[in-house]
């Protein structure tokens, strides 16, 4: 248990953006160094992701980057693995190095510690870019980098040395040129190569179901087997979201590359028949309505706006594309949590400042494919 406690289950390793407008292609990078490996959890691990699908993966152990689906293997020539092995074999020591400097720091001796990495790039609906760079010890942040303040923010005293080193080295000019474009570059060339998966539309299987106690009847909208990952659940009343009242579930993988999601509420047994749940998703024409014992697929939708009922209208409001493990109340901005600190220790929502509607949060095992050459740490 001790070994896991700052480690997200492996059933949560995907980057995650829950988004309001909607995020269309991301690249991501995740990696861990532990001070005390074990089986099944290396000393170094890093992998991408695009899209939220594992496109590579590097460790300690097999000290090989390697493909992660077929359409990155049979694109990318195997020079392009040769260079990026090399390039992990050196973030590897680096990270150790990092490790120990942390270690030193924080005047711990000994014992099981962590040193994590995440960054990437989206690419938005809108033709703009959205880019992140974050570091972490033992579970807590250590450096943010605010890209166009062209600054880290560092989360104590310890974390303060480090940041003055690394602006004074020119690190955050370099990472926002990474982020910008070359990172940028590569996501269009990745999503070019996985078109075919990446683009795919799978629609969601819906049901809702109740559990009633004492009066008060618990309603669960569960959707099932939908790519892309990106959906939105909401409980209605009368035909208007119920934001503040609804809790929002886990939007996790299926072994078949598809998602489930869930979201709930609570009512009273007599007035369950004023609930609907809606379902909307890339995948279909108009929003989903469902009620309790219902399932299906849905066809055509009718949301109310303003109290008129309109049907084929996609009422976005408030999604609940959330990250995996997680639930939380809703905030009258659905999947975009507020809070301070770091996604770094736990599951939890409401640990990291959301940026244009979007919660990030660091899966330990994964990180970088590639790696910006600027100084002992990227």
């Amino acid at each position: 248990n001790h070994l896991r406690r700052n480690i997200i289950p492996l059933c949560q390793l995907l980057p995650v953006l829950g988004d309001c407008q909607g995020s269309p292609h991301s690249l991501h990078f995740f990696h861990t160094g532990v001070s005390e490996p074990s089986p099944g959890l290396p000393a170094f691990v890093a992998v991408g992701y695009v899209d939220g699908e594992t496109i590579s993966r590097y460790d300690s152990e097999t000290q090989r980057k390697v493909p992660r689906t077929g359409w990155m293997k049979a694109n990318v020539e195997q020079q392009y693995w040769d260079r990026q092995t090399e390039t992990c074999q050196n973030r590897q020591q680096i990270f150790f190095m990092n490790l120990d400097m942390a270690q030193k720091r924080y005047n711990h001796s000994g014992g099981y510690h962590t040193w994590q990495s995440m960054y990437g790039c989206d690419l938005l609906e809108d033709g703009g870019i959205w880019g992140f760079y974050q570091e972490a010890y033992n579970g807590r942040d250590f450096l943010t980098l605010d890209k166009d303040m062209l600054t880290f923010t560092a989360a104590d005293a310890a974390a303060e040395i480090t940041k003055r080193e690394r602006e004074a080295a020119g690190e955050p000019e370099r990472w926002k040129h990474y982020l910008e474009n070359t990172c940028v570059e590569w996501l269009r060339k990745y999503v070019e190569y996985g078109k075919a998966t990446l683009e795919r539309r799978e629609r969601p299987t819906v049901r809702v179901s109740g559990k009633e106690s004492h009066g008060l009847l618990t309603l669960s909208c569960r959707a099932h087997g939908f790519y892309p990952r990106s959906i939105a659940i909401n409980w209605l009343r009368k035909g208007r979201v119920q934001a503040q009242e609804t809790k929002w579930g886990s939007t996790v993988p299926n072994s078949d590359g598809t998602y489930h999601a869930w979201a709930s509420i609570e009512a009273f047994a007599t007035e369950k028949d004023e609930y609907q749940c809606r379902v909307e998703h890339a995948s279909l024409p108009e929003p989903g309505l469902f009620s309790w014992g219902e399932r299906g697929r849905p066809e055509v939708a009718e949301c109310r706006l303003g109290g008129s009922s309109v049907a084929g209208t996609h009422c976005r409001s408030f999604l609940a594309a959330h990250d995996g493990g997680s639930s939380s109340s809703g905030t009258g901005k659905g999947s975009c949590w507020e809070g301070s600190g770091g996604p770094w220790p736990s599951a939890l929502p409401g640990q990291h400042p959301v940026r244009d509607c979007r919660t990030l949060r660091l899966v330990p095992l994964g990180a970088f494919a590639h790696c910006p050459g600027s100084g002992r740490w990227d």
